[in-house]
């Protein structure tokens, strides 16, 4: 077999840059078995990885028309591949490396990175042989069964996945075309007065300094807000982060698209309508807007905290889901009655350390429960109103007998 291919060398290691058809793939790359590695286990514990990334990828290219992936690194040993360089001139300039790698089919091949990617192409062509001709770039490198050969396969396998970094999510939100929450608030970012300019803070992280004068929250915690909201708008009640995930994978179609996009732009309007803060914050001078909600010696408001905002959307999604009664408005005028001040009774211990006047973030299931109890603490399901009780007894350091007792009393006072 005659591949056209493109000479390079890196270091000690000198590859081959060609396209193989998925048919190619099919026939020609195994997988990793004993050339990495001869310990049973470990072989196994490499197989095991590859089922459920692989299932993805099928579907992927199954579903897909614009499915694109990037180049497989394919260890080849044994057999007696031959490269034979084509010179060429063109315009007095040489091009060396260019030229063709021959296999004689006895060669082993196999996956060093793109192992999932290989085990997706071979089960998307047992459904869908019509994709044989479809092609992959390649780069293909010798290994050698020797322990030195096996030593630096491994150590090229450990760094191309060590140092292959997920997607950030900020990433995402700014450039995913598939994702209907990443479209919807990147719309909200043009478009909606709450998080235009220098209201949002955009980066990849989700918490915000009390240094930040003028975000009102920050791109992470406003998508994840979104997120929530859509699962009500869609799904009617919250699912599992799998299926979320799922279905964020694939873009839906434009009219569920905008008529989401409209939906959160409403809530967001809404939500500036209830709170006066929100609306003053928006009346401010732009660079300090914020500074009045988020300072180090009371906290600031809850509202203008990622951790609050979030858990306050999740409260809404929840009660929205147990009484189809209600409606945003009726909960958002509920919170609006509250004390809103993080440093306030109701969010000591919580959300806010007195003593040391930092924030506190691990509290975020019985954060949500505090936000549904206030609201109405019928519309919590039994088992989530007794975890409630009990995080909040040992939270506040109170007997479980004084607890309905301690927050109604801070609720009514608030």
């Amino acid at each position: 077999m005659n591949i056209p291919a493109i000479r390079g060398k890196i270091g000690n290691t000198i590859y081959y840059s060609a396209n193989f058809t998925f048919q190619q793939i099919n026939d020609l790359v195994k997988k990793v078995e004993g050339e990495i590695y001869t310990s049973a286990p470990l072989k196994e514990r490499i197989q095991r990885s590859l089922t459920d990334n692989s299932g993805k990828i099928k579907q992927y290219i199954l579903d897909r028309n614009d499915r694109f992936f990037n180049a497989l690194v394919l260890a080849v040993y044994d057999g007696e591949p031959q490269w034979t360089e084509i010179r060429f001139e063109l315009e007095d300039n040489t091009f060396p490396n260019v030229g063709i790698l021959y296999l004689n089919g006895r060669e082993k091949i196999f996956p060093v990175d793109g192992q999932h990617r290989v085990e997706g192409i071979k089960d998307a062509l047992k459904k869908n042989p019509a994709l044989a001709n479809e092609t992959i770039s390649v780069m293909l490198i010798g290994h050698s069964t020797s322990t030195e050969g096996m030593k630096k396969s491994r150590r090229i396998f450990s760094t191309l996945n060590r140092y292959a970094k997920p997607v950030k999510l900020g990433d995402i939100i700014a450039l995913d075309e598939d994702d209907i929450v990443a479209i919807a608030t990147r719309e909200l970012l043009e478009s909606h007065p709450l998080f235009s300019g220098e209201r949002m803070k955009v980066s990849n992280t989700k918490s915000i300094a009390t240094t930040d004068k003028s975000s009102f929250t920050s791109l992470i915690t406003l998508y994840e807000c979104n997120a929530e909201l859509f699962q009500w708008y869609y799904f009617k009640r919250t699912v599992s982060g799998t299926k979320l995930r799922d279905f964020l994978k694939t873009r839906p179609d434009e009219k569920l698209i905008s008529s989401f996009c409209d939906y959160i732009d409403n809530f967001w309007r809404l939500f500036i309508q209830v709170f006066p803060e929100v609306k003053e914050y928006l009346e401010a001078e732009p660079q300090t807007a914020a500074s009045r909600y988020r300072d180090n010696n009371t906290g600031g408001n809850i509202i203008f905290r990622p951790v609050t905002l979030l858990q306050m959307i999740k409260a809404i999604v929840y009660i929205l889901t147990e009484d189809n009664t209600v409606t945003i408005e009726n909960i958002l005028n509920k919170y609006c009655q509250i004390d809103r001040n993080v440093s306030g009774n109701l969010w000591d211990k919580i959300i806010w350390n007195s003593v040391s006047k930092t924030m506190l973030v691990n509290n975020q299931i019985l954060l949500k429960y505090l936000f549904v109890y206030i609201y109405d603490s019928s519309v919590l399901k039994e088992k989530h109103l007794k975890d409630f009780y009990q995080r909040y007894e040992l939270v506040k350091n109170i007997d479980r007998d004084s607890v309905q007792e301690h927050l109604n009393m801070l609720i009514n006072n608030a």
